[in-house]
């Protein structure tokens, strides 16, 4: 407890580079109550501050790799746990902790196939050699994109760690590359200056103590592996879980587990993934719902899988990312995109192509995304808005005959203007606003209009979206 509270108080005179504010008397007890607490108002001023840079960056990158890009197969999920060759659904004997009755997700065979029989997936990490690999190349392209953090994948369901692990030999330096990509990407990110995060999977389908009877032993276990991704690279800003939103933190242990992350990392943010809401929802494969009383995320994906499928599978339009990137913001969430690197260490230039379309949009117009709130108005199909202080941003997707109308502000707008620099005229009334955008001024694919208010907007008159 000492050491914690010394380093809060290190963390406060040091707030001014970003770091969260802790009070002297805030513990790890009190960070534990705030995960159990789901909506972002009723947490603690603490809780909320931590959270603040992680709202303001809106766009990063998760990264899903391990040998399985060896097979093109999709990671942890096509390996073979059915007594067929892959062809028929049979029960799944997959191992599990004890609540899904032994058939969790055998309505997804079709999703992970072409299944990789056992014996071969557990030995791709013998073939695994990213000779291409640049972890400072990487976080530069994730850094140009314009997204400010970096989520990686350290241990996926099938167990395989992707740094250098003292508690299992199951990891990268079994491979015949031998060296600690984690450690890699996390000091090259630290010095790029971006956020840095890890993906840890609490299933582990390759571990002997992962089942009903020794969950005790295996918790232990995970317990050693947190603390020991939380002590050796840095700060670590994000913990993202996978495999608990729909089961008791009580399995996991979560009071220890989330006590003993808080005494290691105190500014850390952390999903919902853990049996508890903790800082912010994680919506998957689809953009989330307008919510600004609840941190959301969604991750996506280029492909439709999480990790490399080779270049048969397409890869979605630069629109369409745009598109993803706009709609989280415009609903008061962030994008957390995925890319899944090549088995030469690589991203598919496919995926980087769309990455650095996106960057060079944001450097046109970040200003419309990073550190802005969705609304004020709630978002439709054809626009979706962001506002910061006086500030409203209104992104156009499409509009008949260059037509806008929006519903009435309580503020008065002084200035319209595309964000390319022309003005364009205004009409203002208590219940709606219109205004017309030239075609001249029309982007092909998005128009961004800034609204100048006269005082920043009044955030009790955006209506919060029920569910």
């Amino acid at each position: 407890m000492i050491k914690f509270r010394i380093i809060s108080i290190l963390l406060g005179l040091i707030s001014i580079t970003g770091g969260a504010v802790f009070a002297q008397n805030y513990s790890p007890e009190d960070a534990w109550r705030d995960a159990r607490v789901s909506l972002r108002a009723e947490k603690s001023t603490v809780a909320q501050r931590r959270s603040e840079w992680w709202r303001d960056a809106r766009f990063g990158m998760f990264i899903h790799w391990n040998p399985s890009s060896v097979a093109v197969s999709e990671i942890s999920w096509s390996k073979q746990f059915y007594s067929d060759n892959g062809e028929n659904i049979q029960v799944n004997p997959r191992p599990d902790a004890g609540f899904s009755g032994g058939k969790e997700h055998t309505e997804w065979l079709g999703w992970f196939k072409p299944a990789v029989p056992k014996e071969v997936y557990d030995n791709l990490y013998k073939s695994f050699y990213p000779g291409m690999f640049d972890a400072d190349h990487f976080v530069a392209q994730a850094k140009d994109a314009g997204m400010k953090y970096i989520v990686m994948v350290a241990k996926h369901h099938d167990g395989f760690c992707m740094w250098d692990s003292e508690f299992t030999d199951f990891d990268v330096m079994s491979t015949p590359f031998k060296r600690d990509i984690l450690g890699e990407m996390a000091a090259a990110a630290h010095k790029a200056g971006l956020k840095f995060g890890i993906y840890y999977s609490q299933r582990d389908w390759h571990h002997p103590d992962y089942k009903p009877g020794t969950m005790a032993k295996y918790n232990e276990y995970m317990r050693n592996q947190i603390k020991e991704l939380l002590s050796k690279y840095g700060e670590i800003s994000v913990l993202f879980f996978d495999s608990g939103e729909w089961k008791t933190w009580e399995l996991w242990e979560g009071d220890q587990l989330f006590r003993q992350i808080y005494q290691l990392q105190p500014n850390i943010v952390i999903n919902d993934r853990c049996g508890v809401p903790a800082d912010y929802s994680t919506p998957e494969q689809s953009v989330g719902q307008f919510d600004n009383q609840r941190d959301w995320e969604s991750c996506m994906t280029f492909t439709g899988f999480w990790s490399w499928h080779g270049f048969q599978t397409p890869v979605i339009s630069y629109k369409e990312c745009l598109r993803y990137l706009i709609n989280c913001a415009g609903g008061d969430g962030n994008l957390l995109m995925n890319i899944g690197p090549m088995p030469t260490g690589q991203i598919d230039p496919r995926e980087a192509s769309r990455l650095n379309r996106i960057g060079e949009w944001l450097k046109k117009y970040g200003e419309s995304i990073y550190g802005t709130r969705g609304g004020p108005f709630l978002p439709d199909s054809n626009r979706i808005s962001t506002y910061k202080q006086n500030q409203v941003f209104v992104h156009v997707f499409k509009s008949e005959n260059g037509e806008i109308i929006l519903p009435g502000l309580k503020e008065k707008i002084v200035k319209a203007e595309v964000l390319s620099g022309s003005e364009i005229r205004v009409n203002q009334t208590p219940t709606k606003i219109s205004f017309h955008i030239p075609v001249d001024y029309q982007d092909r694919l998005l128009t961004t209009v800034k609204l100048t208010l006269d005082k920043s907007v009044d955030e009790k008159q955006i209506p919060i979206q029920k569910k």
